[in-house]
């Protein structure tokens, strides 16, 4: 995946947008340990171009505090099935489920509801709901 390409076209629309300077393999292998599941293919190589975006997008360190302080919620439905990537800014968080016959599936991206735990269909992987959030889709 092309991510410079992608975000170039992007923070033309939106110039709010500030990309990090890439993850480190070191920060993306404490993430994956830390969070017991390997992060997706298109997932990784995002991190390495842009350690988040400061709008949508998580750094490997608020994927790390997201998704522990998620999986310690008590809500009608356990979050440890979900990796979260991103957020809305409102405490909704995206996510690729998580099963134990297929790990992480990062062809799936699903929107967590927290005041309703809701757990919402939104994307066909990483690339689509990016277009789409910030197409104002999602």
């Amino acid at each position: 995946m092309d991510w410079k390409t992608i975000y170039e076209e992007i923070a033309k629309r939106h110039d709010y947008i500030k990309p990090n300077p890439p993850a480190t393999e070191e920060r993306i292998r404490k993430a994956e340990k830390t969070l017991g599941c390997k992060l997706p293919r298109d997932l990784k190589e995002l991190l390495l171009f842009t350690n988040g975006d400061n709008w949508f997008l998580f750094s490997t360190e608020q994927m790390i505090e997201v998704n522990l302080s998620a999986r310690e919620q008590d809500c009608f439905m356990p979050l440890d099935c979900f990796l979260f990537f991103a957020g809305n800014g409102c405490g909704d968080y995206y996510g690729f489920p998580i099963t134990k016959q297929d790990g992480v599936r990062e062809d799936l991206v699903y929107l967590w509801d927290h005041e309703y735990d809701n757990r919402i269909w939104k994307a066909d992987g990483l690339k689509d709901a990016i277009e789409k959030y910030y197409n104002d889709e999602i």
